[in-house]
């Protein structure tokens, strides 16, 4: 035991001794700078067939609508074989699509009629654990250890021995597995960073089990990338090897799988949940996304709520205007990972997803509060990401039954994001050929709430203000990810935020005010003699020219993107 303890931490210190720098991580694919992406929660978005679950052939549908609206990526939550019993993030098969979504010819299809549109797709890849009814956990189970799955997941090596995150099994093998999530999602072993000599059940990273592994899901990406895909990705990125506090083995491991993909698929790309850009981009992703955990930066900017309905939160994106410690607490945060990241990857904050709250949400629910947010996230130097149903302001709908565990082990209710998306105004919108009552949630039953077919005809709709967004992001690429970015408000005074987006001799600065209050604020003299309003005008933005400094007056709950 101790010479294997040993041999751990040799590994270990080579580990870290060849985890390579920033410096060293290959650059990201030309395309994805360009890139906006589209998240859809597949259950909830386009119904072809009737049966009130959305399905691969309703996506298909609506690809025009997506590329007319100024998106090109899109990001599928899983979509493989599933019990659901946590809305498909508990796979039984990562080769087949799940008949409720369609077959795998249909995902192909999608693939091949995105790629004639100019458009990507990505997938989920629930690389941390499976469903406990996967036929790999099914034949772990076994008193049999020998078989070709039993160091697929992490067992103790008797039934008496259950620390904490072990669960009982129902199976002949004397042990007690490692759960990932919920219960029914057994850990897949990646092995661990410093195993316990006390438990001699911890395999160090090397060992077998963990090669075998890492050599199936190379497998399944690969799979699924010579099918057409353009990505993955990557749910909870960060969690794989266990005890590794300073996740030094984590790093290593995405790192040797992006030094593979990048030989094997040299244009794919690797989204991780991670919420920590330095370290998941110094591991070998190309866009770590910040979310509601890890390094704070998009909530103290966009969660106001808490686990439940009318539990409330400070924010920066609040009538109150009370985010002041928020803002701080996000420019300090982000500055940093963004500088440390530049031109390695991409720190990039979602609007929301299937496990945060939509934007609309709580007393952040008027359409010039949801375009004042919604001009951060697609103004900001990363590629955006947005949820679907936010580009129509869609709100987070509370007091919805729990569906296919949607109660996270917090007790979030997560089928408030997960609502059909609202095509029109039929009682069960997009999914018109299904009676109500056999949807798979409950459309929002507000008769004011926004739909597709009446934004588009609204020109001042949510639908219109994110596609005129978008669009300003093509055709001015100091708004895109390779303008620098530059806080020109002072860091005390979070009220407005004004920054700048500079490319070349190209000069955009991005005014935002969220709080109910006009509000006066002094910023550097930025040499612009003439300004030209892209986005708002003069009587909500007023810029005035000074020697040293330019005064810029802003009215509450208003916007303006303005070119020097």
């Amino acid at each position: 035991m101790k010479n294997r303890n040993l041999l751990a931490g040799l590994l270990l210190c080579f580990l870290s001794s060849t985890a390579p720098s920033l410096a060293q991580t290959p650059k990201v694919p030309a395309w994805l700078q360009d890139a906006a992406i589209y998240h859809i929660y597949p259950s909830t978005y386009k119904d072809s067939n009737g049966d009130g679950i959305g399905d691969l052939e309703g996506i298909r549908s609506k690809l025009d609508y997506l590329k007319e609206l100024g998106f090109n990526t899109i990001w599928l939550s899983p979509v493989f074989c599933s019990p659901f019993e946590d809305g498909g993030y508990d796979i039984t098969d990562y080769y087949r699509v799940d008949p409720r979504f369609g077959t795998n010819t249909d995902l192909v299809n999608l693939f091949r009629d995105a790629k004639a549109k100019g458009m990507r797709v990505l997938l989920d890849l629930v690389a941390g654990h499976t469903s406990d009814k996967h036929p790999w956990f099914l034949e772990s189970k076994s008193s049999d250890l020998n078989l070709v799955h039993t160091d697929y997941y992490i067992w103790t090596d008797s039934k008496t021995k259950k620390p904490a995150k072990y669960v009982p099994s129902d199976g002949s093998r004397d042990g007690n597995y490692y759960m990932n999530y919920f219960p029914i999602q057994p850990a897949l072993n990646y092995g661990f960073a410093n195993p316990d000599p006390s438990r001699p059940w911890e395999q160090p990273m090397d060992a077998p089990g963990p090669k075998a592994v890492r050599q199936e899901i190379k497998n399944i990406i690969s799979f699924w990338m010579k099918k057409g895909a353009s990505g993955f990705r990557v749910d909870l990125a960060y969690s794989l090897v266990k005890n590794d506090p300073d996740l030094t083995g984590t790093m290593h491991l995405w790192h040797d799988m992006r030094s593979w993909f990048d030989q094997e698929f040299p244009q794919g790309v690797l989204l991780s949940e991670w919420s920590n850009p330095k370290i998941a981009i110094k591991g070998g992703f190309h866009i770590d996304l910040m979310i509601h955990n890890g390094v704070p930066i998009y909530a103290p900017m966009a969660l106001n709520n808490g686990v439940k309905d009318g539990e409330t939160k400070n924010c920066y994106f609040s009538l109150e205007g009370n985010g002041q410690k928020e803002f701080e607490t996000f420019v300090e945060n982000y500055t940093r990972e963004y500088n440390e990241t530049k031109g390695l990857g991409f720190p990039s904050a979602p609007t929301c997803s299937h496990d945060i709250w939509r934007l609309n949400n709580g007393t952040r629910n008027t359409p010039e509060q949801l375009k004042v947010v919604m001009a951060f996230f697609l103004s900001m130097p990363w590629p955006p990401i947005v949820y679907y149903g936010e580009e129509l302001g869609m709100r987070n709908l509370w007091g919805l039954p729990g569906k296919e565990g949607s109660i996270s082990p917090s007790g979030r209710n997560r089928s408030a994001v997960r609502t059909p998306m609202q095509w029109d105004k039929t009682p069960n919108a997009g999914f018109s050929t299904c009676p109500a009552d056999r949807l798979y949630l409950p459309i929002d039953p507000d008769p004011n709430y926004p739909n597709v077919a009446e934004e588009l005809v609204n020109p001042n709709s949510q639908y219109h203000f994110v596609k005129t967004l978008l669009n300003l992001r093509r055709d001015y690429p100091a708004l895109g990810t390779r303008g620098s970015w530059e806080l020109l408000s002072p860091v005390n005074q979070a009220y407005p935020m004004i920054y700048l987006r500079k490319l070349g001799d190209q000069k955009i600065v991005v005014v935002l005010n969220p709080s109910n209050k006009a509000l006066t604020s002094r910023i550097p003299a930025c040499g612009g003699k003439t300004i030209e309003y892209l986005y708002g005008n003069r009587k909500t933005v007023r810029w005035k020219n000074g020697k040293t400094s330019d005064e810029i007056k802003v009215g509450p709950v208003s916007l303006a993107i303005i070119k020097l």
